[in-house]
Protein backbone atom coordinates (compact mmCIF):
# COMPACT_ATOMS: atom_id res chain seq x y z
CA UNK A 1 0.00 0.00 0.00
CA UNK A 2 2.91 2.23 0.79
CA UNK A 3 4.60 1.42 -2.23
CA UNK A 4 1.61 2.12 -4.41
CA UNK A 5 1.11 5.13 -2.41
CA UNK A 6 4.46 6.45 -3.22
CA UNK A 7 3.76 5.98 -6.74
CA UNK A 8 0.59 8.29 -6.89
CA UNK A 9 2.24 10.90 -5.11
CA UNK A 10 5.01 10.64 -7.75
CA UNK A 11 2.61 10.68 -10.49
CA UNK A 12 0.51 13.57 -8.96
CA UNK A 13 3.51 15.63 -8.03
CA UNK A 14 4.79 15.69 -11.64
CA UNK A 15 1.50 15.78 -13.12
CA UNK A 16 1.11 19.58 -11.50
CA UNK A 17 4.92 20.54 -12.21
CA UNK A 18 3.50 20.22 -15.75
CA UNK A 19 1.51 22.84 -15.01
CA UNK A 20 -1.94 21.67 -16.99
CA UNK A 21 -5.28 21.87 -15.68
CA UNK A 22 -6.75 18.89 -17.72
CA UNK A 23 -4.12 16.60 -16.91
CA UNK A 24 -4.19 17.59 -12.99
CA UNK A 25 -8.04 16.79 -13.39
CA UNK A 26 -7.60 13.76 -15.20
CA UNK A 27 -4.67 12.43 -12.46
CA UNK A 28 -7.51 12.83 -9.92
CA UNK A 29 -9.52 10.02 -11.82
CA UNK A 30 -6.79 7.99 -12.51
CA UNK A 31 -5.69 7.67 -8.83
CA UNK A 32 -9.56 7.11 -7.87
CA UNK A 33 -9.51 4.45 -10.53
CA UNK A 34 -6.50 2.42 -9.25
CA UNK A 35 -7.31 2.82 -5.62
CA UNK A 36 -11.13 1.21 -6.57
CA UNK A 37 -9.41 -1.72 -8.51
CA UNK A 38 -6.79 -2.18 -5.28
CA UNK A 39 -9.86 -2.13 -3.18
CA UNK A 40 -11.70 -4.22 -4.77
CA UNK A 41 -8.55 -6.92 -5.60
CA UNK A 42 -6.29 -7.03 -2.55
CA UNK A 43 -8.14 -5.62 0.60
CA UNK A 44 -12.29 -5.89 -0.57
CA UNK A 45 -14.66 -5.43 3.04
CA UNK A 46 -18.00 -7.02 3.57
CA UNK A 47 -19.78 -3.33 3.87
CA UNK A 48 -21.14 -2.55 0.52
CA UNK A 49 -21.42 1.25 1.08
CA UNK A 50 -17.54 1.65 1.27
CA UNK A 51 -18.04 0.38 -2.90
CA UNK A 52 -20.58 2.97 -3.23
CA UNK A 53 -18.25 5.49 -1.63
CA UNK A 54 -15.51 4.43 -4.13
CA UNK A 55 -17.94 4.88 -7.12
CA UNK A 56 -19.07 7.37 -5.85
CA UNK A 57 -15.50 8.87 -5.55
CA UNK A 58 -14.75 8.22 -9.12
CA UNK A 59 -18.19 9.89 -10.78
CA UNK A 60 -16.96 12.90 -8.37
CA UNK A 61 -13.99 12.76 -10.17
CA UNK A 62 -15.41 12.15 -13.72
CA UNK A 63 -17.30 16.01 -12.61
CA UNK A 64 -14.29 17.54 -11.50
CA UNK A 65 -12.41 16.54 -14.58
CA UNK A 66 -15.75 18.30 -16.64
CA UNK A 67 -16.51 21.04 -14.00
CA UNK A 68 -16.32 23.63 -16.74
CA UNK A 69 -19.31 22.29 -17.99
CA UNK A 70 -23.25 22.14 -15.76
CA UNK A 71 -23.22 18.74 -15.67
CA UNK A 72 -19.72 17.95 -14.88
CA UNK A 73 -20.31 21.10 -11.63
CA UNK A 74 -23.48 18.69 -10.70
CA UNK A 75 -22.26 15.45 -11.14
CA UNK A 76 -18.81 16.32 -8.85
CA UNK A 77 -21.31 18.15 -5.81
CA UNK A 78 -23.83 15.49 -5.70
CA UNK A 79 -21.52 13.02 -5.56
CA UNK A 80 -19.68 15.06 -2.21
CA UNK A 81 -22.91 15.28 -0.71
CA UNK A 82 -23.98 11.28 -0.93
CA UNK A 83 -20.50 10.39 -0.20
CA UNK A 84 -20.94 12.45 3.22
CA UNK A 85 -24.53 11.64 3.77
CA UNK A 86 -23.14 7.87 4.03
CA UNK A 87 -20.81 8.71 6.76
CA UNK A 88 -23.14 10.26 8.50
CA UNK A 89 -25.09 7.83 8.45
CA UNK A 90 -22.38 5.47 9.70
CA UNK A 91 -20.86 7.79 12.85
CA UNK A 92 -24.59 9.19 14.14
CA UNK A 93 -25.50 5.81 15.40
CA UNK A 94 -22.02 5.27 17.53
CA UNK A 95 -22.20 8.85 19.01
CA UNK A 96 -21.96 8.55 22.84
CA UNK A 97 -24.00 12.05 23.26
CA UNK A 98 -23.80 11.62 27.36
CA UNK A 99 -19.89 11.85 26.74
CA UNK A 100 -20.06 15.18 25.58
CA UNK A 101 -19.66 17.76 28.05
CA UNK A 102 -21.96 20.89 27.07
CA UNK A 103 -18.65 23.61 26.74
CA UNK A 104 -17.53 21.32 24.29
CA UNK A 105 -20.87 21.77 22.50
CA UNK A 106 -21.00 24.92 22.99
CA UNK A 107 -17.16 25.52 21.53
CA UNK A 108 -17.98 23.39 18.80
CA UNK A 109 -21.39 24.65 17.56
CA UNK A 110 -20.09 28.37 17.77
CA UNK A 111 -17.10 26.82 15.35
CA UNK A 112 -19.54 25.02 13.38
CA UNK A 113 -21.57 28.23 12.85
CA UNK A 114 -18.88 30.62 12.03
CA UNK A 115 -17.75 28.51 9.24
CA UNK A 116 -20.95 28.20 8.14
CA UNK A 117 -21.56 31.88 7.96
CA UNK A 118 -18.42 32.44 6.08
CA UNK A 119 -19.09 29.12 3.74
CA UNK A 120 -22.58 31.32 2.77
CA UNK A 121 -20.14 34.45 2.34
CA UNK A 122 -17.62 32.76 -0.03
CA UNK A 123 -20.62 31.51 -2.42
CA UNK A 124 -21.91 34.74 -2.47
CA UNK A 125 -18.86 36.63 -2.99
CA UNK A 126 -18.07 34.53 -6.20
CA UNK A 127 -21.59 34.28 -7.21
CA UNK A 128 -20.92 35.64 -10.63
CA UNK A 129 -19.48 33.22 -11.65
CA UNK A 130 -22.60 30.76 -10.65
CA UNK A 131 -24.50 29.93 -13.69
CA UNK A 132 -27.23 28.24 -12.66
CA UNK A 133 -29.70 28.21 -9.28
CA UNK A 134 -28.69 24.74 -8.99
CA UNK A 135 -25.18 24.62 -8.75
CA UNK A 136 -25.53 27.82 -6.20
CA UNK A 137 -27.97 25.54 -4.26
CA UNK A 138 -25.57 22.69 -4.39
CA UNK A 139 -22.48 24.66 -3.54
CA UNK A 140 -24.70 25.71 -0.46
CA UNK A 141 -25.42 22.16 0.22
CA UNK A 142 -22.08 20.27 -0.44
CA UNK A 143 -20.29 22.77 2.50
CA UNK A 144 -22.93 22.68 4.84
CA UNK A 145 -22.67 18.90 4.06
CA UNK A 146 -19.06 18.23 4.69
CA UNK A 147 -18.60 20.70 7.80
CA UNK A 148 -21.47 18.68 9.29
CA UNK A 149 -20.12 15.75 8.40
CA UNK A 150 -16.52 16.82 10.04
CA UNK A 151 -17.99 17.73 13.20
CA UNK A 152 -19.98 14.79 13.80
CA UNK A 153 -16.97 12.35 12.60
CA UNK A 154 -14.81 14.07 14.99
CA UNK A 155 -18.03 13.47 18.09
CA UNK A 156 -17.87 9.86 17.24
CA UNK A 157 -13.89 9.86 17.62
CA UNK A 158 -14.06 11.37 20.37
CA UNK A 159 -16.65 9.10 22.36
CA UNK A 160 -15.80 6.25 20.83
CA UNK A 161 -11.91 6.67 19.74
CA UNK A 162 -10.58 3.31 17.70
CA UNK A 163 -8.04 2.95 15.00
CA UNK A 164 -11.16 2.57 12.62
CA UNK A 165 -12.64 5.48 13.89
CA UNK A 166 -9.73 7.68 14.06
CA UNK A 167 -8.81 6.74 10.11
CA UNK A 168 -12.30 7.10 9.19
CA UNK A 169 -11.94 10.74 10.62
CA UNK A 170 -8.99 11.70 8.53
CA UNK A 171 -10.28 10.38 5.90
CA UNK A 172 -13.17 12.65 5.93
CA UNK A 173 -11.36 15.62 6.70
CA UNK A 174 -9.07 15.11 3.83
CA UNK A 175 -11.89 14.68 1.16
CA UNK A 176 -13.70 17.61 2.24
CA UNK A 177 -10.42 19.96 2.28
CA UNK A 178 -9.74 18.36 -1.10
CA UNK A 179 -13.55 19.36 -1.74
CA UNK A 180 -12.90 22.95 -0.90
CA UNK A 181 -9.47 23.36 -2.29
CA UNK A 182 -10.40 22.79 -5.54
CA UNK A 183 -13.80 24.68 -5.14
CA UNK A 184 -11.24 27.51 -4.00
CA UNK A 185 -9.06 26.90 -7.33
CA UNK A 186 -11.92 26.87 -9.91
CA UNK A 187 -13.82 29.81 -8.02
CA UNK A 188 -11.75 32.03 -7.03
CA UNK A 189 -8.57 31.57 -9.71
CA UNK A 190 -6.21 32.44 -7.00
CA UNK A 191 -3.06 30.87 -7.51
CA UNK A 192 -4.82 27.87 -9.13
CA UNK A 193 -2.16 25.84 -9.51
CA UNK A 194 -0.99 25.48 -5.64
CA UNK A 195 -4.62 25.15 -4.57
CA UNK A 196 -4.47 21.92 -7.09
CA UNK A 197 -1.27 21.26 -5.63
CA UNK A 198 -3.25 21.14 -2.19
CA UNK A 199 -6.19 19.13 -3.48
CA UNK A 200 -4.36 16.37 -4.72
CA UNK A 201 -2.44 16.19 -1.58
CA UNK A 202 -5.44 16.22 0.80
CA UNK A 203 -7.43 14.30 -1.71
CA UNK A 204 -4.45 11.09 -2.39
CA UNK A 205 -4.08 11.54 1.76
CA UNK A 206 -8.07 10.46 2.15
CA UNK A 207 -7.91 7.64 -0.93
CA UNK A 208 -5.03 6.05 1.27
CA UNK A 209 -6.75 6.66 5.02
CA UNK A 210 -9.42 5.10 3.42
CA UNK A 211 -7.97 2.36 2.31
CA UNK A 212 -6.33 1.81 5.21
CA UNK A 213 -9.24 1.82 7.53
CA UNK A 214 -11.21 -1.01 5.21
CA UNK A 215 -7.98 -3.00 5.92
CA UNK A 216 -8.17 -2.73 9.89
CA UNK A 217 -11.48 -2.97 9.77
CA UNK A 218 -10.95 -6.41 7.64
CA UNK A 219 -7.87 -8.02 9.60
CA UNK A 220 -7.27 -6.55 12.39
CA UNK A 221 -8.92 -7.41 15.95
CA UNK A 222 -11.20 -4.72 16.62
CA UNK A 223 -13.96 -4.67 19.79
CA UNK A 224 -16.59 -4.20 16.97
CA UNK A 225 -16.82 -3.59 13.32
CA UNK A 226 -17.21 0.57 12.92
CA UNK A 227 -19.66 -0.41 10.23
CA UNK A 228 -21.62 -3.06 12.12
Amino acid sequence: MLVLSSLFIVFNIVVIAIGDIEYIRLARILSTLAVFLYFIVAIGHYSKWLYFIYCLQVLSSIGFYYYDFNFGKYLFLAASILVYGIIVSWVLKSIQWDQIKRYEYASFLFIFFTHIAFHFYNVNNFEEMISTDVEYLLLLLTGIAGMTTCLLVGFSNATRSTFNSAYLMYATFAFVFADFAAMVAYYYELFPIRFYFIERGSYLFGLYILARFCYIENNESVTQNYLD
